[in-house]
């Protein structure tokens, strides 16, 4: 078949290769796409089913090298790219492209020199602020703000800042910029401001400030036990790593005194009832007192337990009891 090109002129070296011109939108599916020789350079896959691979040509069937393709994942799924031959090039997250060049044509699977890059929406840009240096009034730009994986688009404007106040600029769960004293639950925050009177002394980006601030804690941060049974995540801003202990295989403890009048009966015995309950019954109790007795503990329950003095004659002085869960630390 003949191709014509009118008034084409070209003052200098013309060399056109394997160039494929055109538009495929595939729907994913958990399935196989086969692109050949003839196929569109441009290939779009739209929809939401996972399992979607894509096979790129059989590199003998091509003319020469330098064909070239352009992969746009705008599903919500990866896309599973692959030589001829099956073998794994890349994974194609969505919102991402590849642009493909080939590279050798010696075999069915050839070599693919490829590009992965994210997709940028026209027009949007990371959510600033401006302040025009007087009074309350706090300018922001339009763009996407990002906090906690969610995207949220925000239209410019301006907002002006309550008088003598420190408090929070924040995009609130409507989509709409606020500003108030205290950052309501599930709003994203984007400044921090101070206000003297009726001017504005200090606007902190909050993720800049964030990442600035923020430090991993050491092993003994996570893990150190205060005497409320909880785990310490050290000072401000410290972050826990994966690798740290979260007091998950820390043992338990509880201690207390009985005073001498609560012991009653032949013998003398009184109960010991926890503020909050152990996991079970496996904890091992120790008991000391004043007094001179052999200390005996009867109904170990996860809500407490007994002591006996195994004595009938009455108690002088308090009894110190020792409460520990079994496990280890380490």
């Amino acid at each position: 078949m003949s191709f014509y090109i009118d008034s084409l002129i070209s003052e200098g070296l013309v060399s056109l290769q394997s160039f494929q011109a055109g538009t495929t939108i595939t729907t994913v599916a958990s399935g196989t796409q086969n692109i050949a020789v003839g196929s569109t350079t441009t290939q779009v896959y739209q929809g939401t089913v996972a399992g979607q691979i894509v096979k790129m040509p059989d590199c003998t069937s091509l003319s020469a090298i330098g064909y070239r393709y352009r992969l746009i994942n705008d599903s919500t799924q990866n896309v599973t790219v692959q030589d001829y031959s099956a073998g794994a090039l890349f994974l194609l997250a969505p919102n991402q492209r590849a642009e493909l060049i080939c590279t050798s044509v010696a075999t069915a699977a050839g070599s693919w020199s490829y590009q992965v890059s994210t997709k940028t929406a026209s027009g949007k840009t990371d959510f600033e602020t401006t302040y025009p240096g007087t009074g309350l009034s706090v300018n922001y730009v339009g763009g996407v703000f990002r906090f906690n994986g969610t995207l949220t688009q925000v239209a410019g404007g301006t907002i002006a800042l309550p008088a003598s106040t420190t408090g929070t600029l924040y995009v609130d769960v409507d989509a709409v910029v606020k500003a108030t004293a205290s950052l309501p639950d599930g709003a994203m925050p984007l400044y921090t401001f101070v206000t003297s009177g009726a001017a504005v002394t200090s606007l902190t980006d909050c993720r800049e400030d964030y990442d600035n601030n923020a430090t991993y804690g050491v092993v003994g941060d996570i893990s150190a036990i205060t005497k409320s049974n909880s785990a310490s995540a050290g000072v401000l801003n410290k972050i826990a790593r994966a690798d740290h202990v979260h007091a998950s295989t820390l043992p338990l403890y509880k201690s207390g005194s009985v005073a001498a009048g609560s012991f009653t009966g032949t013998p003398r015995t009184a109960a010991v009832t926890f503020g909050t309950v152990f996991p079970g019954t496996t904890y091992t109790v120790s008991i000391t007192g004043t007094d001179g007795r052999s200390w005996f503990v009867t109904s170990l329950a996860a809500s407490g337990f007994t002591i006996s003095s195994q004595a009938n004659a009455a108690l002088t002085g308090p009894v110190y009891w020792q409460a520990t869960y079994i496990g280890e630390s380490v």
